[in-house]
């Protein structure tokens, strides 16, 4: 398993480098900037210190959206949002998921947001999954380096893990599964149902091989019943 680092819109060259270093103090090696040349300034590379090799090799592009295709997973790291129905799950837990699914996910990325702001919606909408860092205190919160050294170190153990623990759903079937369950849910249409599309989609990508398969019947069922 590959997993990547996005960073989006980043403003501060002095972060960047000190996220490059981050990577590269933890096993990583691949990291993606989208919308912004602050690697490019001469505060990532002394920043680096030692990881100059990430900064040389990062990859720019333009938006999110632009690598959203290439990837089994995106991850959204934001902050948790009270009453939402979307489940925001820890460091800890992105690694024990990504390790029982490790058979099946061939490419994975980490998205940050830019320090201001975070992600946008837009770009949050883009993801699979949501997380987030539970802290003790509201503030002070934690730079964007320092978000990315905590995830870092929490899945510097994951990358190449074969997952032992179920049966993992075959990545084609799970995106088969989502695109059929979400097209059936639109065909609904209704009203204030948005957060409940949102958990849908969210959890079908967690589901392991039986229960991709039984969704499909159960889908097949309702399908016929409909028509």
């Amino acid at each position: 398993m590959q997993i990547s680092f996005v960073l989006v819109n980043p403003a501060r060259a002095a972060n960047v480098g000190a996220a490059a270093r981050a990577l590269k103090t933890m096993g990583f090696s691949d990291l993606i900037i989208a919308g912004s040349d602050a690697h490019l300034q001469e505060e990532a590379s002394w920043v680096a210190h030692g990881a100059q090799d990430i900064l040389h090799n990062v990859r720019s592009v333009n938006s999110l959206q632009d690598i959203r295709a290439e990837f089994d997973l995106l991850i959204g790291t934001t902050a948790r949002e009270r009453g939402s129905a979307r489940h925001y799950q820890t460091p800890a837990e992105i690694a024990q998921q990504l390790q029982r699914q490790a058979n099946s996910l061939h490419k994975v990325a980490i998205v940050f947001g830019c320090e201001a702001s975070g992600l946008s919606n837009d770009d949050l909408n883009l993801c699979d999954l949501y997380s987030y860092i539970p802290l003790k205190n509201e503030y002070p919160s934690l730079n964007l380096a320092q978000a990315v050294m905590v995830y870092t170190y929490a899945l510097s153990d994951v990358s190449g893990t074969i997952g032992l623990q179920e049966e993992i759903a075959d990545d084609g079937q799970v995106k088969a599964l989502k695109q059929r369950a979400l097209r059936y849910f639109d065909g609904l249409q209704e009203d204030n149902s948005e957060k409940i599309r949102e958990w849908l989609a969210e959890r079908i990508t967690q589901l392991g091989d039986r229960d991709v398969r039984m969704a499909h019947q159960l889908l097949m069922l309702l399908e016929k019943s409909r028509n």
